[in-house]
This record gives structure tokens, C-alpha cells and sequence, in this order.
């Protein structure tokens, strides 16, 4: 029985489910907040975080010089911004060929992503692909290649196996089931073409 509390402290652990660099290289942590990536740049928004570059990610250009960083990490960011394409183009400015980019962001199914009064955007699996491969390709010109979009549901829903379904059929589930079936989180990992 004492595997049993590891086990359940391990499922039940919020930051499983947190960003970390998949690579070598410079990294640069966007909403760094007070818990900025280990050996990372941060940007934040508020000076009152470990933020080494303070900056509102509405305003353009960034403050930061192109083709600077191999990993960028925007958790819980995205779904705050204004214009999010303008915030892919200006990563793709900032990011070496090649670069990682690594998101997270509240599922629209979530309350999460309605919790929050400073939300903008509310985003599914098909919203975060179009941002590295646009469906509709006159929004703009840069593009990402797409390494995984991974939808992360609540505990209950991962032990009776729901979890790897909804992964397997992602359109599927969100077009029938993301509202029985609600999804915490999406995290995408995206590599930037250049």
C-alpha cells in the first residue's frame, strides 16, 4: 500500500504538466512570472517577477534582437494576448532556425480558461495547429512545422483511459465529447521554419 500515496501524489502533482526546454541552447521564458525557467531569459509583463526583460507582449517589435533563441517557452501566455498570429510572427523574428517553441494554455473546455477575467482567447487543438500552419494562409507568412499537441485532461478522466482516446482522436473529441469529457490543458511543441 505505500506505492499507492506516490502513485496518487504523482497524478495529482499540478506542475507534471509544466513546460521544460526539449533542447539545448539560449532559452527565452515568456510569463516567466516568479518562476522563471532555470538558466533562462525571462519577459515578462510586470516588473514585479523574475522578468530580465519587461515588456507588454501587444506592443511590436520585441525588445530583443532576431534569431536569439533555440527554446522558447510561453506557459499559460498565449490565451492573453491580442493578437496571437502577430505574437507567432514576432517569435518566429526572434527564433533561431530550427528554434523549439513550447506552449500551454487552458482548453475552451476548461474552467480554466474561463476563470480568469484577463483571458482574450479561448483555444482548441485545431486553434493552436493554425498558428504554426495557418488554415487560411494569407493571415501570414511564417510558418512552424508542428511536433506534438497534446491535450492534458483532469484526473479522472486520464485513470478510465479517456484521456488517451481524446489524444488519438483529437478532432473527434472536441467536436463530440469536450464537454462531457473536459480538458484541463493543451501543450504544443512547435519548430520553427526558416
Amino acid at each position: 500500500m505505500p506505492a499507492l500515496p506516490a502513485a496518487l501524489a504523482r497524478a495529482t502533482d499540478p506542475h507534471q504538466f509544466d513546460l521544460r526546454p526539449t533542447g539545448s541552447g539560449a532559452i527565452l521564458d515568456i510569463g516567466c512570472g516568479s518562476a522563471k525557467t532555470p538558466g533562462a531569459v525571462g519577459l515578462d509583463i510586470s516588473a514585479d517577477t523574475d522578468a530580465d526583460i519587461v515588456h507588454n507582449l501587444d506592443e511590436f517589435p520585441y525588445p530583443i534582437a532576431d534569431n536569439s533563441f533555440d527554446q522558447i517557452l510561453l506557459q499559460d501566455v498565449i490565451e492573453h494576448v491580442a493578437e496571437p498570429i502577430r505574437v507567432f510572427e514576432e517569435l518566429h523574428r526572434i527564433a533561431r532556425p530550427g528554434a523549439r517553441i513550447q506552449l500551454r494554455t487552458p482548453h475552451y473546455s476548461s474552467v480554466l480558461a474561463y476563470g480568469d477575467p484577463t483571458h482574450k482567447h479561448y483555444f482548441g487543438q485545431l486553434a493552436i495547429r493554425s498558428l504554426a500552419e495557418p488554415r487560411f494562409a494569407h493571415y501570414t507568412a511564417v510558418r512552424f512545422k508542428t511536433v506534438h499537441v497534446t491535450l492534458d485532461l483532469w484526473l479522472p478522466f486520464r485513470l478510465l483511459g479517456i484521456a488517451k482516446l481524446a489524444n488519438r482522436f483529437q478532432t473527434a473529441y472536441e467536436t463530440y465529447f469536450a464537454f462531457r469529457f473536459p480538458t484541463m490543458n493543451i501543450r504544443a511543441e512547435f519548430e520553427v521554419v526558416k
